[in-house]
């Protein structure tokens, strides 16, 4: 009996010498990996093109040159970033006299950055409105990855106000919803309900002691790897969830889930916006734009790249629910909308105007965007522009048909 639990512990301690010896070496060879990588731990994205922010979250890392694949192509597409964290050239600051300036806010999809410089529509807008008038245009792409209101209003009061705009468009995406509700638990608000910052928590952790297990790369790793096969592998039902990449767009389906309270608390910032560009003696305007799903059955047809945002293959979500509800509620606060989901759910083909893998425009996408935006910008904001309605030389899109009442 007793040589039977001595072998027992025996082989017990063998096991567990077995296991510290595996988790020493994981440790030393993450750390090395770690090196190579040039403190890869402390780096906030893969690409680098983010770092965090104590007032935004995260905002696009200043002064750098970005190297980025084409998604369906695979084409390398290269961009700068200038000084202010903004795609493109140095702006002059104080703007000067005769110029007027766009400063467009949002997502991914305004920063485009599978786009060359003068394919986004930022650009195109830029050249159809030099067009029109003598004064010098320049649209600001001021696009961050993830921006939702929320973020984009805290980014406009803390640093680009300096660009003194003639024009704020901010451009919602249906994925501004989920990101919001991401951001807002690590947002302060103060007494009159103003949105103060959004804090990073690698800066909280410069004032908190960090538990002694998170020194270890083998834990920390661990945990990284169950919380991804969860994500991969959870039970049927909780990935159709907010907080998941699965989860993000289900508002848009036909019956879509109670999610007036995130609804709510993603447009609440726009009114911030507005304010401050009345502040500032400039103009507003909000714009959307519908997703892949939302204009064909048949859009982003890459492989598992509706799956993997949780979008049904072969169906189209014909609901006007969300665009409904944001001139509602523009309607509501006086302020300017535009939206161009009637012209790209009724033009032919309208697959085109989309990327197979990625849900953002292509480049004929850009262009007709840019096209619709500036036939608004034209008419809404009248006084400095010459009577001709622009077009896009390089790439002419037939005029949208006209669409049947809701």
């Amino acid at each position: 009996m007793i040589r039977s639990r001595l072998r027992w512990l025996k082989h017990l301690m063998l096991a567990l010498i077995t296991l510290a010896l595996f988790a020493v070496g994981g440790e030393v060879a993450l750390r090395i990996d770690q090196y190579q990588q040039q403190d890869s731990a402390n780096t906030f994205d893969t690409d680098s093109v983010l770092i965090p922010s104590d007032v935004t979250y995260h905002r696009v890392r200043p002064l750098q040159e970005v190297s980025r694949k084409h998604p369906d192509s695979g084409e390398l597409i290269q961009f700068t970033i200038n000084s202010m964290g903004i795609r493109g050239k140095e702006y002059t600051i104080p703007k000067p006299a005769g110029v007027f300036r766009i400063l467009c806010l949002g997502g991914e999809t305004v920063l485009a950055p599978e786009m060359k410089e003068p394919d986004t529509f930022c650009m195109r807008l830029e050249k159809l409105l030099q067009k029109k008038t003598q004064l010098k245009v320049e649209v600001v792409n001021a696009g961050v990855p993830d921006a939702s209101p929320l973020m984009s209003y805290l980014h406009l009061r803390h640093s680009l106000l300096g660009l003194q705009p003639d024009l704020v468009l901010f451009h919602f995406d249906m994925s501004d919803v989920a990101d919001d509700h991401a951001l807002r638990r690590y947002t302060q608000i103060g007494d009159s309900g103003i949105p103060l910052c959004s804090m990073h928590p690698l800066f909280e952790k410069i004032n908190t002691p960090e538990r002694l297990e998170n020194q270890f790369l083998v834990y920390r790793y661990t945990l990284r790897w169950l919380g991804d096969y969860w994500v991969e592998n959870q039970p049927a039902g909780l990935d159709r969830d907010i907080d998941t990449p699965q989860g993000k767009y289900l508002w848009l389906e036909d019956h879509p889930p109670d999610w007036s309270v995130y609804v709510r608390q993603t447009l609440e910032p726009i009114q911030n916006i507005q304010q401050i560009t009345q502040g500032t003696y400039s103009r507003f305007i909000l714009a959307t734009y519908p997703k892949p799903w939302q204009v064909s059955e048949t859009a982003m047809s890459g492989k598992r790249a509706r799956s993997s945002l949780g979008v049904r293959d072969g169906v189209e979500y014909a609901s006007r629910f969300p665009f409904d509800l944001l001139d509602t509620y523009a309607k509501q606060l006086n302020v300017t909308y535009c939206d161009t989901s009637p012209t790209f759910q009724s033009i032919q083909n309208p697959d085109r105007f989309f990327l197979n893998n990625v849900p953002r425009f292509s480049r004929e996408g850009h262009a007709l965007y840019a096209r619709e935006l500036a036939l608004f910008i034209l008419e809404e904001i009248p006084g400095i522009w010459s009577d001709s309605v622009p077009s896009n030389s390089e790439q002419p899109i037939p005029k949208h048909a006209q669409v049947p009442a809701y």
